[in-house]
């Protein structure tokens, strides 16, 4: 939306100003900032009087040499109109009569606008005159629409270089014209991301970009534009246009996070292309525990795997991945991998009790491959030895693995039982199956 230069609405603020009308350009036709002879003296004696009533802030007395300044010589300073919007402000603010303020409001437009023409500095300039349409006008949609128009054009034109109160301004017309009505909840979220990607390259260098971030951060969630839908719906589009793209992806999955949107399909999407074009062990965990909050195993399983293999890991990291990877593998039903993980989690870490609990339970669920009754029995011989190794290696899990010890002992097979088979309680047995390990034969009564 492009800055208005000037409107019809304005020619009631133009009679006001200009006593003289077919003097204001006088400065330039001559070619000078004060004009030539009597004209230059005029524009420096003007310049002169109202400042000198401006600095003790009589802006009665200073008016009316001001506006023959910003008539007759209004390239003499730009100064003159800073100055001008602080008068005008404060007249806006005392005005009488609904009807004065608004012709009052006219002319501050009017004052932007002539410093644009003269002095250039759009960005800037656009950005302060937004800000005070909607000081003045703020309840009159067609006014936020206007200033609107003024801010993005302004954060376009200044990018870094934009102020903290520009950026916060603009996002609230975004999302009081999103709320009325006048722009999508697509806009408002371009508009959002726009204004974030400036200041990510900012928040660091002071604090005031840090609480502009979070005041724009703030108004954006209570808006309720950032539902996970809305963002699949923005994102979507672009997601085909740039899935090879290192840095979207990298954005995309940072700001579902932050949104509390890492389960959707989308962020899963972008998770995987960012792995293929940048993988690594802890990138490849990141994902599994993403696929087991979907209850995704057979992904999971892949990722972790990719995870424990991966290169430059310590071995407490690696233990607790294989540790993780026994859990998911029986909890798919694979009860031998998972004893295969156990296993490997506690020869990284030999005093990791919850491995040792869950290679004691990885042997029970697996008995069904031992043979008969008594076969599967045995099971919970070995299991029970793993309980107590948990037990005296890790406090932290004693009272769960004495539980299971106690619980289990009514499934050890009976002394009977151990006597047909030709055996003793305490004789060494060597227990099938993926089990495969050497236990101490116990009867239950």
């Amino acid at each position: 939306m492009k800055a208005k230069v000037l409107k019809p609405a304005l020619v009631k603020a133009l009679i006001l100003l200009f006593v003289l009308p077919g003097m204001s350009q006088k400065g330039i036709e001559n070619g000078s900032k004060y004009g030539k002879g009597q004209d230059s003296i005029n524009c420096i004696k003007n310049l002169s009087l109202y400042r000198e009533f401006y600095k003790h802030n009589n802006y009665k007395d200073a008016i009316s040499p001001w506006r023959k300044v910003f008539s007759e010589c209004p390239a003499s300073s730009e100064r003159m109109y800073v100055e001008g919007v602080t008068m005008y402000r404060n007249f806006i603010e005392s005005a009488p009569t609904d009807e004065r303020k608004e012709e009052l409001i006219d002319t501050l437009m009017l004052i932007y606008d002539r410093r644009m023409e003269f002095f250039n500095g759009e960005g800037n300039v656009l950005g302060r005159k937004g800000i005070d349409l909607l000081r003045f006008r703020r309840t009159e949609i067609d006014a936020v629409e206007e200033a609107y128009g003024y801010l993005k054009e302004s954060i376009q034109l200044d990018q870094k270089k934009s102020r903290d109160a520009v950026m916060i301004t603009f996002i609230s017309a975004s999302i009081t014209l999103n709320q009325a009505g006048k722009i999508t909840d697509q806009q408002e979220i371009e508009d959002y991301f726009m204004v974030t990607e400036i200041l990510d390259q900012l928040v660091g260098r002071s604090s005031r970009w840090e609480r502009a971030k979070a005041t724009i951060d703030e108004n954006e969630l209570k808006s309720g534009i950032l539902t996970c839908e809305s963002l699949n719906r923005y994102y979507e589009p672009l997601f085909e246009k740039n899935d090879d793209d290192q840095s979207f992806l990298e954005k995309l999955i940072t700001f579902y996070s932050a949104t509390g949107c890492d389960r959707e399909d989308l962020y899963v999407a972008a998770s995987e292309k960012l792995y293929e074009i940048d993988p690594g062990p802890q990138s490849a965990h990141n994902l599994a525990i993403l696929f087991i909050s979907k209850n995704n195993y057979l992904k999971a399983i892949r990722y972790l795997k990719e995870a424990c293999e991966g290169g430059g890991v310590d071995n407490e990291t690696r233990s607790e991945w294989y540790y993780e990877l026994g859990v998911v593998t029986s909890a798919d039903g694979r009860y031998c991998d998972a004893i295969e993980h156990a296993r490997e989690a506690v020869s990284l870490n030999n005093d990791y009790g919850k491995a040792y609990i869950l290679l004691g339970d990885a042997y029970i669920a697996s008995r069904e491959n031992l043979g008969e009754e008594f076969e599967q029995r045995t099971a919970f011989w070995a299991a029970a030895d793993k309980y107590a190794k948990a037990a005296s290696v890790d406090p932290g899990v004693a009272d769960e693995a004495n539980q299971k010890l106690n619980d289990y002992k009514s499934q050890y097979p009976n002394k009977e039982e151990i006597f047909f088979r030709d055996m003793q309680e305490g004789d060494s047995y060597l227990v099938g199956g993926c089990i495969n390990e050497y236990t101490t034969v116990r009867a239950r009564d």
